[in-house]
């Protein structure tokens, strides 16, 4: 009953079509992304995906290269653009719509010309291939932190398995989506391969009421770091 309120209260009060907006509040605030209130209601409000902003407030911090895999409209990417000291920020993103609207939103935030950027229209993957790229390959400097996000639906452990010898021989921080409990386990027994801890970001008590619409039941992510240092 309260998420169907809610749902209501969405379609009466607020705009419809996407448009360029300023974000208001949290960690994404004062980015300016082309959203639809009516189905990106949580962007604009800082509440999609929450649990993991403190996590990429420490990434902000301390990482000198990132890599986001599934950029998707590319906030993500723009925020450590915007926010941080990485070089080079890769964007890895399939979808053509997807690249179009990341390289908008780019230009919103007056980061078109930012030589740190590489959108690469590809998927991540195992192996190199005219549609694919691995992690592996890709030109990061080693010596420095990195981190990387993976948000993929699903072929999180085939990304792993072409990003073995970068996580190897750097220090990477992490943030992985997964989508099944079996998934999960799996994702996390790879990364203990070489090296890593994972621990599950637990969903947000607020999701009873704000929930985020997914297509996949099972949805939350996992943060990893290596070694046998903390977790934050």
């Amino acid at each position: 009953m309260t998420r169907r309120l809610v749902a209501q209260l969405k379609s009466r009060l607020l705009p419809t079509g996407a448009e360029p907006r300023y974000v208001p509040l949290g960690l994404y605030r004062g980015l300016r992304l082309e959203l639809d209130l009516q189905t990106q209601s949580q962007t604009y409000l800082g509440l999609a995906e929450r649990e993991t902003h403190h996590h990429l407030a420490g990434a902000l911090e301390s990482c000198q290269w990132a890599i986001d895999v599934g950029a998707a409209a590319g906030e993500l990417t723009i925020l450590f653009l915007l926010h941080s000291r990485a070089e080079p920020v890769v964007a890895i993103e399939p979808r053509v719509s997807e690249t179009a609207l990341l390289s908008r939103n780019l230009a919103l935030n007056g980061c078109a010309q930012d030589r740190r950027c590489q959108i690469l229209n590809k998927c991540a993957a195992e192996v190199d291939g005219p549609e694919t790229v691995a992690l592996d390959n890709l030109p990061v400097d080693r010596t420095k932190r990195g981190f990387v996000k993976i948000d993929v639906d699903g072929a999180e452990v085939s990304v792993l398995n072409g990003a073995s010898r970068l996580l190897q021989e750097a220090t990477v921080d992490l943030l992985i989506e997964v989508h099944s409990e079996a998934l999960e386990q799996e994702v996390i027994d790879r990364l203990a391969v070489v090296g890593y801890r994972s621990t599950v970001i637990p969903n947000g008590w607020w999701r009873a009421v704000v929930p985020e619409r997914r297509p996949i039941a099972h949805n939350r992510w996992l943060w990893a770091v290596k070694g046998s240092g903390h977790i934050a």
